[in-house]
C-alpha cells in the first residue's frame, strides 16, 4: 500500500507568540468552553478567538492542538518539563506518521520556565481528519526525538472544537450578542 504524504505549513515569527500564550493558558484570558472526553477545550481571544483542546498525558506531555482564524489555519503543540534539550525558536522539521498516512512540516521551539517543547502551524485540513480518525500518532523530529501519542477521545474533542469555534464566528465578526 502507498502512503500518503503531506506537507503542513512552515511556521512564522507569529507561532512563537501564539505558542507562549497558549502554554500560558492559565495564567492568561483564555476562556475554559468545555470539555470532551479526557481533552479540555479552551477559547484563546488573542488569535482572533481561537478553539484549541489540550490534555496532559501520563508522561506529563501537554499536547494542544487548534484554530488559527488569524491566521486561516491550526496548530498542534507539545511540551514536556523533561525535553530540556530543546532550544527557544530554533526551527526543524516533524514527521506525523499515522500508519497509511504521513505529515510533514516545521515546528518552532518554545521554552518557558516550566515548558520545553514546540509548536508547528498548519493549513491542512486533512491533518485534522487524520488525528480524528486514527488511534495513534507517532511523532518525530529532526533532532531525533520521538513521541507516540495515544489519540483516544480525539474524534469527540476535534467536532467540541469546531463546534466551539462555530460559537465564535459571531464574536470574529463583531457581533458580541
Amino acid at each position: 500500500m502507498r502512503t500518503k504524504r503531506y506537507f503542513m505549513s512552515g511556521v512564522m515569527m507569529a507561532g512563537v507568540v501564539f505558542a507562549n500564550t497558549q502554554i500560558a493558558a492559565a495564567q492568561s484570558q483564555h476562556e475554559k468552553w468545555g470539555r470532551a472526553d479526557s481533552w479540555t477545550i479552551q477559547i484563546d481571544p488573542e488569535v482572533g478567538n481561537g478553539c484549541y483542546m489540550e490534555k496532559t498525558f501520563e508522561d506529563g506531555t501537554l499536547v494542544q492542538i487548534g484554530f488559527v482564524p488569524d491566521r486561516e489555519g491550526g496548530f498542534f503543540a507539545a511540551y514536556n518539563p523533561a525535553w530540556t534539550s530543546l532550544e527557544d525558536k530554533v526551527t526543524g522539521t516533524l514527521r506525523f506518521d499515522f500508519g497509511a498516512t504521513l505529515f510533514g512540516g516545521e515546528y518552532i521551539g518554545v521554552v518557558t520556565k516550566t515548558h520545553y517543547g514546540g509548536y508547528a502551524f498548519f493549513n491542512n485540513p486533512k491533518f485534522v481528519t487524520e488525528l480524528g480518525k486514527r488511534n495513534e500518532v507517532m511523532i518525530s523530529g529532526s533532532n531525533g526525538s520521538a513521541l507516540n501519542l495515544s489519540l483516544k477521545g480525539t474524534s469527540k474533542a476535534i467536532n467540541a472544537v469546531r463546534s466551539c469555534d462555530a460559537e465564535q464566528v459571531g464574536l470574529r465578526d463583531g457581533d458580541a450578542g
